[in-house]
């Protein structure tokens, strides 16, 4: 890790691991620096090249001309190796050179005879007979009425709308009124039960006097 190392003779900064900014200059009131004073050390204290665009560090100039530099050499190295024949050279036009030693006789040049090359006669093509094909034509469907009158019935069926039936009352039957019997005739129907004459059970038929009731009379 790079840090700025402030000479002796300027004002010490707010921390140890102060950075100077990008835009930071020191002010003109102060000494300059001993001669050869290294500003920027590793974390071993070794002299080291300042972080780019930071005082005392490497200057952008520099920075962009190594580059435009490297950028150059590299354009020149790859112009010469393509005009040497390395980059797209054609392999088919290229001969290859046979060294012949001075002390061997030099071969005499004997012509190759080409054996001419026998034409055949060209024959004409057999004349082609035209064929005319009469189109043979198809019979064409007669329209059947029952296509027609299914659909007609189809789309009346669609057309007519469907009537749900509506849902019947049932009508319950009556019931018969039925009236409660009278105090009467149910002293009527009890007289019947237990043998007795039914007038006896009239309220009306009653002696005043109990004792002359008969049926208190003993048996």
């Amino acid at each position: 890790m790079k840090r700025f190392v402030v000479p002796p003779t300027w004002p010490s900064p707010p921390r140890r691991s102060w950075v100077p900014p990008k835009t930071w200059r020191p002010d003109p009131s102060w000494p300059p620096p001993p001669e050869g004073w290294r500003f920027w050390v590793d974390g071993k204290g070794n002299a080291v090249r300042g972080p780019i665009g930071r005082y005392a560090g490497a200057s952008r100039k520099a920075m962009y001309a190594g580059i435009g530099g490297m950028v150059l050499l590299l354009g020149v190295n790859f112009w010469a190796l393509s005009a040497i024949g390395l980059f797209g050279g054609d392999s088919g036009g290229s001969q290859a050179v046979h060294v012949v030693d001075d002390s061997s006789p030099t071969p005499s040049a004997t012509p190759t005879v080409v054996p001419p090359k026998a034409t055949q006669p060209t024959s004409a093509p057999p004349p082609v007979q035209k064929t005319t094909v009469t189109p043979t034509r198809k019979p064409t469907p007669k329209p059947t009425k029952t296509r027609t009158t299914e659909r007609e019935t189809a789309e009346r069926s669609e057309s007519t709308p469907t009537r749900t039936p509506k849902p019947t009352r049932t009508t319950s039957p009556p019931r018969p009124s039925t009236t409660p019997p009278t105090r009467e005739e149910l002293l009527r129907q009890y007289c019947i039960q237990q043998g007795w004459d039914p007038e006896w059970c009239d309220p009306d038929n009653w002696p005043e006097d109990p004792a002359d009731d008969p049926r208190n009379e003993e048996p």
